[in-house]
């Protein structure tokens, strides 16, 4: 079993990303890459697919720096 199966329940990873986004200062291309992320997010969360948008926060978070 892979050391990532379980997933973080993606409305809580969302809080979480947009928190961070809110003091993150970005350049107008990474926050424009953010929100990308964080609209792919929110589509895969409303469709119940938690793995896919805890991917797509990830990546955002990369981009913040957390």
């Amino acid at each position: 079993m892979p050391a990532h199966a379980a997933t973080v329940p993606c409305e809580d990873m969302l809080k979480d990303m947009r928190a961070a986004k809110a003091k993150a200062k970005l350049s107008d291309a990474d926050m424009a890459k953010v929100n990308d992320l964080e609209a792919k997010a929110v589509e895969r969360c409303n469709a119940d697919d938690d793995t896919r948008s805890d991917k797509f926060l990830t990546e955002a978070m990369a981009l913040i720096g957390k």
